[in-house]
């Protein structure tokens, strides 16, 4: 093709230059469709190839149990943490198991108690049970949101491949392919997905999202099980109007009947 771009253009030297002009274009805007067709198909199969690895790595995870740290800081202080085991169940919903509450847990409740056996102390243990239970219904509440998103069914991640724009080159070193999309689980959300380009399994994520009519967001770090699926390692949520910071870290993945 270049042999004949060459060609052309010294056959028309010395004509006109508008007829010259769309000689040009008949040999280059071709090419140049080509090449963006091309491109277009490429990222289109990285979309489907993408969520056909999402749709496998979540089947491949539900023949796993692990455990699960879950906490909530407001305004910089730890108010909760939560120790559970996590496997799915025949339906495919996760079931949470506790663990048992952390020592320093134990240590705050019972410092709680004494005072509430002290002269005026009901009073404060009743407003301290009931910040207790908010903060119970909160954490559960955001740590949904989380899930939502880190465990998303694959039907949702489908659609929002589709719907994704396609970014190489990304991620440190350069070596990660970015997708990016939105109304990813509900309406006006984003998402940003970082990805081995071998694999298409996940590495990093971001998004942005509400709760309660409120921005809140968080980022995901992803890790493998050796010879097995990737899951989310850590999920960081923030949640401004609150001043909430939620935590979640999931390890100690084995196989069930192992």
């Amino acid at each position: 093709m270049y042999r004949k771009l060459i060609v052309s253009r010294q056959e028309t030297r010395g004509e006109d230059p508008m007829l010259r002009a769309s000689k040009l274009r008949r040999f280059i805007v071709p090419a140049l469709g080509a090449s963006i067709a091309f491109a277009s198909l490429a990222f289109g199969q990285q979309k489907e190839q993408f969520a056909q690895a999402q749709k496998e790595n979540s089947a491949a995870l539900k023949q796993y149990t692990w455990k699960s740290r879950t906490e909530i800081k407001m305004k910089g202080e730890s108010k909760s943490v939560k120790l559970e085991q996590v496997r799915y169940d025949l339906d495919g919903k996760q079931q949470k198991t506790p663990i048992g509450e952390p020592p320093q847990q134990q240590a705050q409740e019972e410092a709680g108690r004494r005072g509430g056996r002290r002269g005026g102390g009901r009073v404060k243990a009743k407003i301290i049970e009931n910040k207790k239970e908010e903060c119970a219904e909160l954490m559960q509440s955001l740590g949904q949101l989380v899930a939502s998103y880190a465990h998303m069914p694959p039907d949702k991640m489908q659609v929002f491949a589709q719907n994704a724009t396609v970014a190489q080159g990304q991620g440190q070193g350069g070596n990660e392919v970015l997708i990016q999309g939105s109304n990813a689980m509900v309406p006006g959300d984003t998402m940003s997905v970082w990805i081995d380009p071998a694999s298409f399994g996940m590495r990093r994520l971001e998004i942005k999202t509400s709760f309660e009519d409120k921005p809140v967001h968080f980022t995901g770090e992803f890790e493998a099980v050796k010879d097995g699926p990737t899951y989310p390692a850590r999920l960081t949520l923030e949640y401004p109007d609150k001043e909430v910071e939620l935590t979640v870290e999931n390890y100690d993945y084995q196989k069930l009947g192992m």
